[in-house]
């Protein structure tokens, strides 16, 4: 106690406060995440670099995938399996080697002529809009007064040589890349359920193993539907194409079915690649402006009820992809792999959605490409 009675205070104790250790959880959470990201880039460089190794894999994936109830129809009927993917496959490349005899000399000379169908296209813009006309007529002055001051002149130009043999280098390529997938499309076909046995051969337990069985024959199936799914859709889109264009006069319809056709694979950028290409068509063959921009919007048209309508109606909200995600999924490949990426793009995202629906742990990535909401996902 001190002189007035009181007792005396001890002093106050300073304590320093640090931040919390955080949670192993938390911890090992940030650690997956890095090594997500890590993994991404690490298959996107792989993908890059690995492009003559990889592409022509995954194409002979999907079309082995797209071809599958084919030869299952074939096995029913008491046809080996080996006869039939074989079988299967000859047709297939019957069918196309057909195709590209059928439309070769078309698309050649349209594309020969592509310079000088932009240039036609664009005088016929250019003399439709009348209050530019005398912006055109001053510029012809000038482009005139240069070709008299250089009138004297002589100007050599060397013509770059076409290249024999890189013509040749180039179609040995392409007929090497066609060999090599349609090899694996007959041995991904012929394999069968070889690679489930090595699945369930590594699964532990009996319950893990007919769990592998179960993910994988659902996954081979709605995959299998998908892709024949749409290549059904695109096909009627490349008929209805081809019926329009025939119908409002313009040459090689079946030319342009099969553009449609093919580069609807591609989400939104192979409907507008199709689109601007027929709107090229229809300027350059036809003097109407009513009727040269019938042809693409004829286009545009079908194509519109086939992605609000068609669609959606035959997939289901299930299947269906987010459009924000598929236009970024479109940005990467197309830079990874150009043309060849667009037109994989699509199913192979559909297809990585499949896949994540039946994984447990991929479950949240599967809401986020889909256009799904998570309530209608619980229900």
């Amino acid at each position: 106690m001190n002189a007035n009675g009181k007792a005396a205070q001890a002093p106050a104790v300073i304590k320093t406060v640090s931040d919390p250790p955080r949670p192993l959880g938390i911890r090992l959470a940030t650690i997956a995440r890095s090594l997500v990201v890590l993994t991404i880039i690490a298959v996107a460089t792989v993908c890059y670099f690995a492009q003559a190794v990889i592409a022509p894999a995954l194409l002979a994936l999907l079309l082995s995938l797209l071809l599958a109830p084919l030869v299952g129809q074939a096995q029913r009927l008491r046809v080996p399996r080996v006869a039939a993917s074989g079988l299967v496959v000859l047709i297939g490349v019957a069918l196309c080697v057909a195709a590209i005899v059928a439309l070769a000399q078309p698309a050649r000379e349209w594309v020969t002529q592509a310079p000088t169908t932009i240039k036609s296209v664009q005088h016929r813009l250019s003399s439709w809009r009348g209050p530019m006309q005398e912006a055109k007529k001053a510029t012809d002055t000038i482009e005139g007064l240069t070709k008299e001051d250089t009138r004297g002149q002589q100007v050599v130009v060397q013509e770059p040589s076409t290249g024999l043999g890189s013509v040749l280098s180039n179609a040995s390529k392409i007929i090497e890349g066609i060999a090599v997938v349609v090899l694996l499309v007959f041995f991904f076909l012929s394999s069968g359920d070889n690679f489930l046995r090595r699945l369930v051969e590594i699964a532990p337990t009996l319950t893990e193993k007919r769990t592998v069985v179960a993910i994988a024959r659902e996954i081979e199936t709605e995959m299998s539907r998908y892709l024949l799914t749409i290549t059904a859709i695109n096909f009627g889109l490349g008929c209805a194409t081809a019926v329009a264009t025939a119908v409002l006069q313009v040459p090689n319809p079946l030319l342009w079915g099969a553009l449609a056709f093919v580069l609807n694979f591609a989400p939104y950028v192979g409907a507008a690649i199709t689109g601007l290409t027929l709107a090229l068509v229809g300027f350059s063959t036809f003097d109407s402006m009513p009727h040269a921009l019938a042809v693409p919007g004829a286009f545009f048209l079908f194509a519109f009820i086939e992605g609000q309508l068609v669609t959606p109606t035959i997939i289901g909200r299930r299947l269906a992809l987010n459009p924000v995600v598929v236009f970024i999924w479109l940005l990467v490949w197309g830079a990874l792999w150009g043309i060849i990426g667009l037109l994989l793009a699509g199913p192979l995202l559909a297809c990585f959605r499949i896949v994540c629906q039946h994984t447990e742990a991929l479950r949240p990535i599967y809401v986020l490409i889909g256009d799904v909401r998570l309530d209608e996902e619980a229900a």
